[in-house]
């Protein structure tokens, strides 16, 4: 792809953006649809939680924040409640149900509603989709052949089994995927309303914190020179202090989820997934046996190594391939480096902090448009094709999350693509930080060609 020619063409009409942004919407809806209504979920691999609802898909994560929402509405009405006991599937009470379930509570919704809020749950999913596709068709300045290639790697992350478990779980990380999209492109508006969209913006990167604890690295992108702005730096203070505030809370969680143990890339995603993936031979194993001891700190220290050694490299190539291209204005807001960044930052801190599961990885939709746009828009053959490379990576990551169990035919993805995925993975998050680090090297040479 890195050979096609540099020439920028004009941009699409509005009047065929949005027909083109909505055929990866339009597959995904379908398709989960089907997925939903079937409950055919296995064949592709993924795990599924015996359904409460009466229906085929349960949406078992969500139904423990609508349970827990019943019982806070039974303690309003003056009864005593045990939350441990709240939980549809006897699972232990964790503080991610907290905020949510209050708000459920105050609109009068609880586990009654579990079905239709699976359902606006994977809308949001699809607006999303739809939403950053159209983002990237309204920017694309290239050929129509990139343009297919790049709308085919986002429909297959939108369908990808890491977007299926989010969805049959109906898990909240969604809600954290449209208000991280909300919040990370309205720094890129201009305009009368500009000003106080970013103060919304803001807002909305707090408030997917807020409801997960782990994407802080969303604000990421405002701590790199010239992107300093004042709402996300509020909202970044603010978001802090209220992580602070809810440490005990944050810590329960984590030890709720297990993401402080060892765990294979078939059902979580860290640092060290990968390492201890290729270390265990059980082909279906979720954890290391019991008889086999694996030392958590050295595989840490090895996936930190590997992680630093990629993101150098990285560096290293950003740097060789256009200086440039990455001289990004100060005065312009920059589309790919709010998605890739906070998009790549916001996965960077669970993947070193512990095991998470992968249904997070559909936060690897922003990084993707980012890399995208970038792709549609640069005339640089070399980094066009670095980037080519890295939204490739992204995608297979994507694609080899979350396919936890054999399928009907008995097929399992094979560990060595598992583990090949995990590559995949730590080059994306690598990148995003080479273009953070990167920012910094260019604003310390630039001071010191001034100097002198």
């Amino acid at each position: 792809m890195g050979a096609q020619t540099t020439s920028i063409q004009a941009a699409i009409p509005r009047s065929r953006a949005l027909p083109i942004a909505a055929i990866p919407a339009a597959i995904t809806l379908a398709f989960l649809g089907w997925l939903i209504g079937s409950g055919n979920w296995k064949i592709f691999g993924i795990w599924t939680l015996e359904s409460t609802t009466g229906r085929a898909t349960g949406f078992g994560d969500l139904a423990f924040i609508t349970a827990t929402a019943s019982c806070f509405s039974t303690e309003n009405a003056g009864g005593a409640i045990d939350l441990d006991t709240c939980d549809p599937y006897g699972r232990p009470y964790t503080p991610y149900g907290l905020i949510p379930g209050k708000i459920l509570a105050f609109f009068g919704l609880g586990f009654e509603q579990t079905w239709i809020l699976g359902i606006t749950l994977m809308v949001i999913w699809v607006l999303s989709v739809f939403w950053l596709t159209y983002t990237l068709t309204k920017n694309w300045r290239r050929g129509n052949t990139e343009l297919a290639v790049a709308i085919a790697l986002i429909t297959l992350l939108a369908i990808s089994p890491t977007a299926m478990l989010a969805v049959e779980r109906g898990t909240l990380d969604i809600v954290v995927v449209a208000l991280a999209m909300f919040g990370l492109l309205g720094f890129t508006t201009s305009g009368k309303f500009a000003p106080a969209r970013k103060w919304f913006s803001s807002f909305a990167l707090f408030t997917a914190v807020a409801l997960k604890y782990f994407p802080l690295g969303l604000f990421a992108p405002f701590f790199a020179p010239k992107r300093w702005s004042v709402p996300a730096s509020i909202g970044a203070a603010v978001t802090a202090l209220f992580l602070l505030l809810n440490l005990d809370n944050l810590r329960s969680a984590t030890q709720i989820a297990m993401a402080d143990s060892l765990s294979t890339t078939r059902i979580m995603f860290s640092s060290t997934t990968g390492l201890v993936t290729w270390l265990v031979e059980d082909p279906l194993a979720f954890n290391p046996p019991p008889d086999q001891i694996l030392n958590e700190t050295t595989l840490q220290t090895v996936g930190a190594l590997l992680f630093a050694a990629l993101t150098i490299g990285l560096v290293a190539l950003l740097r060789s391939v256009s200086k440039k291209e990455l001289s990004m204005p100060p005065t312009t807001p920059n589309l790919p480096w709010y998605l890739i960044v906070g998009g790549s930052f916001s996965l960077s801190i669970p993947y070193f902090l512990g095991a998470s599961n992968d249904y997070r990885l559909i936060l690897l939709l922003l990084p993707l448009t980012g890399l995208l746009v970038w792709i549609g828009t640069t005339q640089n053959p070399a980094l066009r094709l670095t980037l080519w490379i890295v939204a490739t990576a992204t995608t297979i990551a994507a694609l080899t999350g979350a396919s936890m169990i054999p399928n009907d035919s008995g097929f399992i993805v094979p560990k060595a693509i598992l583990v090949f995925g995990d590559a995949c993975l730590a080059l994306t998050l690598a990148f995003g930080a080479a273009l953070f680090i990167n920012a910094w090297i260019t604003q310390a040479s630039t001071k010191r060609r001034v100097h002198e």
